[in-house]
């Protein structure tokens, strides 16, 4: 096999396509499986200067009834070729940094830099930008062999590498949110990223060798402190694997150094210590991503007490979701199973699943951690509202109707000022504009509610029947 690297200008590889010099071999071959965004990028880089893998090309020459014919098969590059001639032919646009931003996904910094080509199609460019992109040059390796199987051999390792996984394409974003999910869930082959000890001692993952699964992890608990701290319990995002990609768009000016990266930081620190004689099952990523929410619940508002009493409680719910896991196929399967072990299966990276784990955790884990209350005279704790404002389905006590977390107050139903203590059973959901004020209303207010409750028990006795 005779192997000659060289380079070719995009005008010429868009003449020998024309020409039919230049085809795909179809018996090994892939048809066309890049998406117009992905081509829209190839030539966007091209045009920005970036390099592209090089291209590969079998030359063949035949002969017959006194005729010669000449022309290239592509061996590896016909993704990328078919961008080129595409674009070359006018059959689509370039992709605007700006105004496609939700399709497109560039980065802030290519958004603030000049990108005359934006939008437009081959003929809308200039003649000086026209000239430009025919001209620019491919590196190009023509492969001489009168052996097939040598050239099929040769596309066989091309393609025997491993693809980058989503997390490791990710871990190339730029951006200090890349960074700090690097610094966070470790990549050992750089010194700087060492990775956080909660993964590997207490979860016990091997970001060495695991092509990203740590990171992603990481990238997992982020954003879910994130999003609940913006946006308040009102729900939990998505953290699926696009659901991750996105986040890593959004947040290209994430500060590494800021409050809400070390409040994380902070939290696995003590995590990491508090649960550094665990020894039971190997842990999964949903038991971290509920225990960094918990934490996250409890930091501001409720005394550090509780966190001696972490691994007793931890230890009681990992032996509640074995004997869960163990019941679910009985006649009445364990609530671990109901309420949590069967919502970590399909779809577990859906938000509303993860918030209907989260609720029964929460409820348990408590019961254990017994935290309390740096104000333990008037106001409620966030972890204490958000209990109320998921136990009452997000309806309000007093109209019964939908209240969103920004309009939500929590009610003394016997009053404080009447001795009534600041716990979840003595509290009721209201919107701010139900709030019962003054003694009367109150006393309404509280019969109401201890009616209702006196009734639901009741339907549960009857249905219990």
């Amino acid at each position: 096999m005779k192997f000659d690297p060289k380079t070719m200008k995009v005008g010429e590889l868009v003449q020998l396509r024309k020409a039919g010099m230049l085809h795909v071999n179809q018996e090994y071959q892939r048809g066309q499986v890049w998406s117009r965004v992905q081509q829209q990028k190839l030539v966007d880089s091209l045009l920005r200067g970036y390099p592209i893998p090089l291209l590969y090309f079998h030359f063949k020459k035949q002969e017959a009834a006194g005729l010669i014919s000449q022309r290239y098969e592509i061996i590896d590059g016909q993704q990328r070729l078919d961008a080129i001639y595409q674009f070359s032919e006018g059959a689509w646009p370039l992709l605007d940094p700006v105004k496609d931003d939700k399709k497109a996904k560039f980065p802030k910094f290519l958004k603030e830099q000049p990108c005359p080509w934006a939008g437009r199609s081959i003929s809308d460019l200039n003649a000086d930008m026209q000239r430009a992109f025919l001209d620019l040059e491919l590196p190009v390796a023509i492969v001489e062999t009168e052996q097939e199987n040598e050239v099929r051999d040769l596309f066989v390792r091309l393609q025997s590498g491993l693809p980058l996984n989503a997390q490791e394409t990710r871990d190339s974003w730029p951006g200090e949110f890349t960074d700090f999910i690097l610094w966070l869930g470790g990549k050992p082959s750089i010194a700087r990223y060492p990775g956080h000890r909660f993964f590997r001692a207490t979860l016990g993952m091997k970001p060495e060798g695991d092509r990203g699964t740590t990171r992603q992890l990481a990238a997992q608990l982020s954003m879910v402190q994130m999003h609940r701290r913006e946006n308040k319990y009102r729900e939990f995002p998505d953290i699926s694997s696009q659901a991750i990609t996105d986040f890593y768009y959004e947040h290209v000016d994430f500060d590494r150094t800021g409050e809400e990266a070390k409040r994380l930081v902070q939290i696995l620190d003590m995590l990491a210590d508090n649960l550094a004689g665990w020894s039971g099952p190997k842990l999964h990523g949903h038991d971290a991503i509920h225990l960094v929410a918990l934490a996250d619940d409890l930091w501001d508002d409720y005394t550090p007490s509780w966190r001696d009493r972490l691994p007793e409680a931890f230890d009681n719910f990992q032996k509640g979701l074995i004997d869960g896991k163990k019941s679910k196929d009985s006649a009445n399967p364990s609530e671990y199973w109901m309420r949590y072990g069967q919502w970590t299966r399909t779809n577990s990276d859906k938000g509303e699943r993860i918030e209907i784990r989260h609720r029964f955790y929460v409820e348990k884990m408590i019961d254990w951690l017994r935290p309390e209350p740096k104000d333990k005279q008037r106001l409620y704790g966030d972890l204490d509202r958000a209990l109320v404002y998921y136990s009452r389905n997000r309806k309000c006590d007093e109209c019964g109707s939908k209240v969103l977390w920004k309009d939500a107050e929590i009610h003394h139903i016997t009053p404080h000022y009447a001795g009534g203590s600041t716990t979840v059973e003595n509290a009721a959901l209201v919107h701010k504009e139900c709030h019962p004020k003054g003694t009367k209303a109150e006393a309404d207010f509280a019969a109401k509610f201890v009616k209702q409750k006196t009734l639901g028990q009741e339907l549960e006795i009857i249905l219990d029947l």
